[in-house]
């Protein structure tokens, strides 16, 4: 039965061979959503080396945060953008999953992230992700989680408030249309432990605070912030 699904998935391929999600071109054997060309071009931050971050300067004073990281830089038609449109839009879970795990690999090397408890994406509205069918958050938090052999839990912070979209609101505006949106439905499963908060992109962090705030005040437990690319 194995060898069967083998030839399968051979004959599959000849047919509809993987492309990079990128450039377009068709994927190599050891390619992997990207061709070794694109992969070479990935804006890469290194944040994790480096605990004074732009990810962690724009959560200071918006939220007590332990540590923040992002894994890319975000462009305007850039790869990580066509990337995160195709994760959040497209339905391709396995490109959250493998930069997950691709970005938990870096933090494993991290000193900063060297204690942490348990993985945590920032959830979406249920009505939204009833209609997109999916957060896109928890697959860039699964990678991450198993990269980093902890736990993932994708059920006790939750998303009680549909807000109106971010774009083109001015930075105060922001913060505003967030306030109070999360809740904890067990706080006490949180407790006293390092959670490590997962999203996919990262702008004013006007999100990423409100959900890292109702975690801290709510669970009286720590925050890190760990997000796929930074805007």
């Amino acid at each position: 039965m194995m060898q069967i699904k083998r030839y399968w998935s051979s004959f599959v391929s000849l047919l509809f061979p993987p492309l990079c999600i990128s450039c377009e071109h068709v994927l190599l054997n050891q390619e992997k959503f990207l061709c070794t060309s694109c992969q070479f071009h990935l804006p890469i931050t290194d944040h994790h080396l480096y605990p004074d971050n732009e990810a962690f300067r724009r959560l200071v004073g918006k939220v007590d945060i332990e540590a923040a990281a992002a894994y890319l830089s975000f462009r305007k038609s850039s790869l990580v953008q066509a990337m995160v449109h195709k994760l959040k839009y497209r339905g391709i879970h396995e490109i959250g999953t493998y930069f997950g795990r691709c970005f938990g690999s870096q933090l494993a090397q991290s000193f900063t992230f060297s204690e942490l408890d348990l993985v945590v994406p920032v959830p979406i509205y249920h009505k939204k992700r009833k209609e997109r069918g999916y957060n896109q958050s928890d697959y860039i938090a699964e990678g991450i989680a198993q990269a980093l052999s902890l736990p993932l839990d994708t059920k006790n912070l939750i998303r009680n408030v549909h807000t109106e979209s971010q774009t083109g609101k001015e930075r105060l505006e922001r913060y505003e249309n967030v306030e109070a949106i999360f809740t904890c439905r067990a706080p006490e499963a949180f407790s006293g432990k390092h959670i490590l908060l997962v999203d996919d992109v990262l702008t004013t962090g006007a999100t990423v605070a409100s959900a890292a705030r109702t975690l801290i005040e709510q669970c009286g437990c720590r925050v890190s912030v760990a997000v796929l690319a930074l805007v």
